[in-house]
């Protein structure tokens, strides 16, 4: 099971054009910049307070569009199936199947 950390950061990679800039360059900063709250608010001019709240809404908005879309899920079973006919494809002998697979898997 991934971590809420992993899980944000995908769907920010998905969903963050749909957030507000400040969200997402909050959010940005905090989940894959490895930001504290009073570094991010230092360099956005947002209080610690503010920059909770943000990530908050944001992390809210990022999960809430993603029930109703659920590209991310089907992202993920996508490329298991991927790697799942990539390695059958490495039993079968078939080099170009299983290289492209594989290929295929690494952009999910």
């Amino acid at each position: 099971m991934e971590s809420n950390r992993i899980l944000i950061s995908s769907l920010l990679d998905i969903y963050g054009a749909l957030l507000s800039e400040n969200q997402r360059d909050v959010l940005d900063l905090y989940y894959n910049g490895d930001l504290s709250l009073s570094e991010i608010g230092e360099d956005t001019g947002i209080t610690r307070q503010g920059v909770r709240d943000a990530i908050k809404k944001g992390e809210a908005k990022l999960l809430e569009f993603e029930e109703k879309l659920n590209f991310y899920k089907k992202s993920k079973k996508l490329r298991l199936g991927l790697e799942s006919l990539a390695n059958k494809a490495t039993l079968l002998n078939d080099k170009e199947l299983s290289d492209l697979a594989a290929s295929l898997a690494a952009e999910f």
